[in-house]
């Protein structure tokens, strides 16, 4: 039985809040935190010692160390033309460090600064039926990152704690950039992922009011699954959350990676294992507009026989919406493997013919999928795929 995303998101805000603090994941012991510490080691709580936080790159070519580290041209991007520094940038398997093009005090030459995120995951998602085999099969989360509950793996943190070790840390790596590349490298970008960030938005909200009290020059990204909109929508009825909750974190410099995992019911039900809709879907993206926020969606695993249709039918809610669409590929990493292996033994086959199967259904779909979005865009927008840059996109809600 598939398990129902709205319940599971009500049960998992009993148990991912405490007072003033969240639930979130401890990477010391994960596959994910050894799957991510191949540049930049995890980060501590400065307050327990806990390792709490990651970073990631975003774009390996501009970063110096990444370069050095993953065996891939080291573009100098101080020494690069703004225009040839952005249209590299938004052709890339992520071309998150755009997303902040618009705001006050970006510099392209500076993009670095923007493209590794410190990043702090909330330790529990609703998709997730707290198995080793549940949420989104391709997940790069570990089983026990997701499934919410307090214990091994997991660890409270305060705002306070957030913005201490973030601070911290910011400081750490630019010494160890400006002492070992003769490389400024200012990371500016908090990314709260999980897990699902809207169940615990009110956290979200008190981190960026300490940010912004603090007078401190960050920007910030938050990570949706989009099942989430009519469960915010009854906290700000039943008290939870204050009511214009999204408005008020939209006024701080936030962008909503909006992760489209399905363009169909049954390709979004199978890619994530539960029973979010395709109305859920498309009523979260709206309220993330009508907010003010800035969204840039994410899509997964696009089923390329409905996914003409799927733009079709968004660009009649949302003006340009097709032109703020990327396909990210997907990759087996070590929770994915796991994952799959334990699905694998459960369905008495061999784990490396199931996850084969998986890779080359990804891959396809990941290829096709870029295909189809290519020629729709050439057809309706008369641009090829990834040509335009997104923030210079404009979006406007059509119907309601």
């Amino acid at each position: 039985m598939k398990t129902d995303a709205v319940k599971r998101a009500l049960e998992l805000r009993k148990t991912l809040r405490k007072d003033d603090k969240v639930l979130v994941v401890d990477f010391s012991n994960t596959l994910q935190g050894k799957d991510t510490t191949k540049v930049i080691d995890l980060m501590p709580n400065v307050a327990t010692g806990e390792y709490l936080f990651r970073a990631k790159f975003n774009i390996k070519n501009i970063d110096p160390k990444a370069a050095l580290e993953y065996k891939v041209p080291f573009k100098d991007v101080r020494n690069m033309p703004e225009k040839e520094i952005e249209d590299f940038v938004k052709r890339q398997e992520f071309d998150f460090p755009l997303w902040f093009k618009h705001n006050e005090g970006f510099e392209m030459k500076k993009i670095t600064d923007y493209n590794t995120p410190f990043i702090v995951q909330v330790a529990g998602c609703n998709f997730h039926d707290g198995t080793e085999t549940g949420g989104c099969w391709y997940c790069f989360v570990d089983n026990i990152s997701n499934n919410g509950k307090p214990g091994a793996g997991k660890a409270w943190l305060g705002v306070d704690e957030l913005v201490d070790s973030m601070q911290a840390a910011r400081a750490k790596i630019n010494d160890f950039y400006r002492n070992n590349y003769d490389y400024n490298l200012d990371i500016k970008v908090l990314r709260i992922s999980g897990g699902e960030p809207t169940i615990v938005l009110d956290y979200a909200l008190d981190v960026w009011r300490q940010i912004a009290k603090r007078g401190l020059d960050l920007v910030g990204q938050i990570d949706s699954n989009l099942s989430t909109g009519s469960v915010v929508r009854r906290f700000e009825k039943e008290g939870i959350y204050k009511r214009h909750i999204l408005e008020k974190l939209a006024e701080h410099p936030v962008k909503v990676l909006t992760a489209i995992k399905g363009t169909d019911p049954i390709s979004l039900q199978d890619n994530v294992q539960s029973n979010p809709s395709m109305k859920e879907q498309l009523y979260s993206i709206k309220r993330f507009v009508n907010a003010g926020f800035d969204i840039y969606p994410q899509m997964y695993n696009p089923n390329p026989l409905t996914l003409w249709n799927y733009l079709e039918k968004m660009d009649r809610h949302i003006e340009n919406f097709a032109l703020r669409v990327h396909i990210g590929p997907l990759k087996i990493y070590g929770p994915t493997t796991q994952r799959l292996t334990h699905e694998a033994n459960r369905l008495g086959i061999a784990p490396e013919t199931l996850i084969a199967q998986k890779k080359q259904e990804w891959d396809d779909n990941y290829k096709n999928g870029c295909d189809v979005i290519n020629s729709y865009l050439q057809e309706y927008y008369g641009v090829g795929y990834k040509n335009r840059v997104r923030p210079k996109v404009p979006l406007k809600i059509l119907k309601s």
